[in-house]
């Protein structure tokens, strides 16, 4: 039975731990899609939020 338990604790650990890195990612490119450079000279970098 604590074996059982344990497999699910690692399981929720790598679930978060993947979660986390995305949404780190997706704030790194939002701060860049929010500081980018106002004459457009960035924008193709950002092709796929408009």
């Amino acid at each position: 039975m604590q074996i059982a338990v344990i497999l699910v604790y690692i399981a929720l650990f790598i679930i978060s731990l993947i979660l986390g890195i995305a949404s780190i990612k997706y704030f790194i490119t939002m701060w860049k899609f929010k500081n980018r450079k106002k004459d457009g000279s960035e924008d193709d970098e950002f092709r796929r939020f408009d």
